[in-house]
């Protein structure tokens, strides 16, 4: 009798939550008795993310003697953006997931997609490239200070600025400049003690560099 050695009996996956293992399984194109040795990790992984929008990265593995371990990591839905084909739901880092409005996300307005295509980058007018880009990088300081869920609104249809809902508040950004230095000045008022508690009001970052200023509603 003849031993094949080196052929894929078992495809595991991990890391995933938005799709099945399954899904990711088959996107890879990695199937039960291919030949362990002669897979192509780079092409399992392109394929993936090619088929899977919110797929961002894949790592392949090889568990020898007969296994193939698949660990992804999931973009999540961050915002929704108006699109010419209705609304569209993308990541922190401005990439297009799927249509539709999704929960607990921000909600951008004065800006609009142009033919938009999951897995790829949002595409803009030309005279909107430049807010485009302040959305993702104000979107992305957010998720990194982990404030993102409790924002529910962008507005960068204003040429004062950007304003961002953020529970009972309005942040004020301007059209560019240190985004994360902004928001660590917003977390050391808030630690301060001196913004009263649940009291509504704007958080104004454009007045002048380095400066915040806090205006109750009235």
């Amino acid at each position: 009798a003849c031993v094949v050695f080196f052929r894929i009996n078992e495809v595991s996956v991990a890391g995933n939550s938005h799709y099945t293992a399954q899904e990711i399984i088959d996107a890879s194109g990695i199937q039960v008795g291919d030949n362990l040795m002669a897979l192509s990790k780079s092409r399992g992984a392109s394929a993936i993310r090619a088929k899977l929008p919110y797929v961002e990265a894949v790592s392949i593995q090889r568990l020898l003697p007969d296994g193939v371990l698949l660990t992804v990591t999931e973009r999540v839905a961050a915002a929704s953006i108006d699109t010419d084909q209705g609304r569209w739901l993308i990541s922190s880092g401005g990439r297009l997931l799927e249509q539709g409005t999704g929960e607990g996300v921000v909600e951008i307005t004065g800006l609009t997609a142009l033919s938009p295509y999951a897995g790829e980058t949002v595409q803009v007018a030309e005279e909107d490239e430049a807010t485009l880009g302040y959305v993702i990088e104000i979107l992305a300081a957010l998720e990194g200070r982990g404030m993102l869920s409790q924002c529910t609104g962008l507005d960068c249809g204003q040429t004062a600025g950007i304003w961002v809902t953020w529970g009972i508040y309005q942040l004020k950004f301007p059209r560019g400049g240190d985004y994360e230095k902004m928001l660590s000045m917003l977390e050391a008022a808030m630690d301060s003690g001196k913004i009263p508690e649940e009291e509504a009001g704007t958080f104004d970052f454009s007045v002048a560099e380095g400066e915040l200023y806090f205006r109750r509603n009235t």
